[in-house]
């Protein structure tokens, strides 16, 4: 009951905008009095906003197996979103259509058939990353030799048309990523409070006993060993290095011994964690 009401309080303070030294007091006094110091560091999700949208787009040239993807995955959803998301669904025959209206809105999740006419399903995806970095795409097809082809790409799960267990599973784990770009890491440093868009974290260095957060605009300080740091995270951030954590949303190439992010910053990848973190981003993300 007291920690629920901790969070209550943490997300009015968002909310209002208050200043961090503000908000370090107000904390200092809540946790105190509520005994709750042992619980730092934490991942909250952020209800600052009202409504946290979700815009689902499907595309198939066939109308309908369109129509019951579409049917089954709000079905699943209904069942299984724990965040209370606002979700519009968006259906498209044409890949181009799909394109075009992704360049003027872009979408969050996409279900893309792979054996479309017009173009590629696998080349579609590769163009819908352009825009939004963080999109999650679901490749939909009845033919399992496209399996292979898809490695090649940013695939977040592959999916053989009327595997509805697959489906579900697929859809779950969305509904969890989904949520790591609306969620805080929180934690205490030298007797302030920081709280950390989860999504805006390229990487984590140890230095010592201390981690450098590193954002896409600031650099973090934490005092934390990376072997419990790597705990706390959820599972969109993957040790690459003894002394490195990364965020494999923010990944844009691997090579042997090193990952170049979006950014063009390069961090080292030690064999031991190369293929955990090749598999995850190739098979995961």
């Amino acid at each position: 009951m007291h920690w629920d009401l901790f969070l209550i309080i943490y997300n009015i303070l968002v909310a209002l905008n208050v200043e961090n030294s503000i908000i370090t007091f107000c904390f200092d006094i809540i946790s105190n009095k509520l005994q709750i110091n042992n619980k730092f560091p934490f991942i909250i999700f952020d209800k600052s906003s009202d409504n946290i949208n979700m815009n689902i787009a499907f595309c198939d040239d066939e109308k309908a197996t369109l129509e019951n993807l579409i049917k089954l995955t709000k079905d699943i959803i209904a069942k299984y979103d724990n965040y209370n998301f606002e979700f519009n669904f968006f259906a498209y025959t044409s890949p181009l259509e799909l394109l075009k209206a992704h360049s003027n809105s872009p979408f969050d999740v996409v279900f893309l058939d792979i054996d479309m006419p017009e173009i590629n399903g696998l080349n579609v995806g590769d163009k819908l990353y352009t825009k939004n970095e963080s999109i999650i795409i679901f490749y939909v097809t009845s033919y399992t030799e496209f399996i292979g082809e898809s490695i090649k790409h940013r695939v977040y799960r592959f999916i053989k048309k009327g595997d509805e267990k697959a489906l579900t599973e697929g859809i779950q784990a969305m509904l969890e990523d989904f949520a790591t770009l609306h969620q805080r890491y929180v934690y205490k440093y030298k007797g302030q409070y920081y709280s950390i868009v989860l999504n805006r974290i390229f990487y984590c260095e140890s230095k010592g006993h201390n981690i450098k957060i590193v954002t896409d605009n600031d650099i973090f300080t934490q005092r934390i060993l990376i072997k419990n740091l790597i705990k706390e995270l959820p599972p969109v951030f993957c040790r690459c290095h003894s002394g490195y954590i990364v965020n494999l949303r923010k990944i844009r190439d691997i090579e042997r011994n090193k990952i170049t992010l979006i950014n063009g910053v390069e961090i080292p990848m030690s064999a031991k964690y190369s293929t955990e973190v090749i598999i995850k981003f190739t098979t995961y993300f």
